[in-house]
């Protein structure tokens, strides 16, 4: 009895905890803004989602969007400081909806995306949203960014409060509370307006400063062409002017010194020694001597320098 009571109870553990893993995680809260006409003719939809806190992280995250506005223009979480960063994502298509997918790290997320605007040919502008509830909500709310232009307006359900905020426009917020997974909710607005003007008229780029050149550092294989090239002009002009130099100096080292033409070498088929020059231009000896003493004498000498005997 007492193993069968054992049993039972492991069972049941195992099940609750089965069941708990299971189930999905929670929002603490949930804000959708409506901003119609902000800076396109379209509504700029902005979802912004907190986790309850304690939820395991990272959080594998599924929100649904409606198929016909394509891809979110922005998916991204929100760090401890409330700045938000780049969430890599993933999409797929369920029929009417496209399930944007991602891993979440940190307890908030923001995403973004555009939805047309049906507009009438008397400037009278409808707009319909409908959700229906990824995750367990604990508190949710829809506000609407009044265009400054409208007139008019008219919200479905009416809104819980409404504001001017510090930017001069006015702000309506319903206060819907929380939502089971799986339940709806809707909130239809309208207003007149009679121009095509957005709340952000700024263009993306007007008077937007023009960039700073900033010159990319160079990489090793840069630098090594940097090099040669310096290398080889360097080589080129030394080049050039030895070459410049030479044709200069060449005329004056053979032909405008004086002297030199007696000086010039002969090939003799022996290393290229010069021919001994004949004395008074008599071939039969090589050298001078004195016809008095006998002594060697230079082939310049007037006089012999030893015995003064004239030459």
């Amino acid at each position: 009895m007492k193993r069968l009571v054992l049993t039972l109870v492991i069972c049941l553990t195992i099940l609750a905890g089965f069941a708990q893993a299971q189930e999905p995680p929670s929002l603490s809260s949930l804000e959708i803004s409506f901003w119609p006409e902000y800076d396109s003719p379209d509504v700029l939809v902005i979802y912004r989602g907190v986790f309850e806190e304690g939820t395991p992280l990272p959080v594998a995250v599924e929100i649904r969007i409606p198929a016909r506005v394509g891809q979110p223009t922005a998916v991204a979480y929100v760090g401890e400081g409330g700045q938000t960063f780049n969430q890599p994502y993933t999409t797929r298509t369920e029929g009417d909806w496209l399930v944007v997918s991602f891993e979440l790290g940190e307890q908030g997320f923001q995403l973004e995306y555009y939805d047309p605007l049906p507009v009438d040919s008397t400037g009278q502008r409808d707009y319909t949203f409908f959700y229906e509830a990824d995750y367990p909500v604990s508190s949710m709310s829809l506000e609407l960014q009044q265009p400054p232009s409208a007139r008019n307006v008219s919200l479905d359900p009416p809104a819980s409060s409404s504001r001017t905020a510090s930017d001069g426009l006015v702000y309506h917020l319903l206060e819907v509370g929380a939502l089971a997974q799986g339940q709806e909710q809707s909130w239809t607005f309208s207003y007149q307006k009679d121009n095509a003007d957005l709340t952000d008229s700024t263009p993306d780029q007007a008077e937007a400063p023009a960039p700073a050149v900033t010159s990319a550092p160079a990489s090793d294989d840069d630098s090594t062409v940097l090099i040669f090239l310096v290398a080889f002009v360097t080589l080129v002009a030394v080049g050039a002017a030895a070459f410049w130099l030479g044709g200069r100096t060449q005329p004056i080292s053979q032909a405008a010194l004086p002297g030199t033409e007696g000086r010039k070498r002969r090939g003799s088929g022996r290393g290229g020694q010069p021919q001994r020059q004949q004395a008074n231009g008599l071939g039969g000896s090589d050298a001078l001597y004195c016809r008095q003493c006998g002594t060697k004498l230079r082939s310049d000498s007037v006089f012999c320098h030893k015995c003064g005997t004239p030459v």
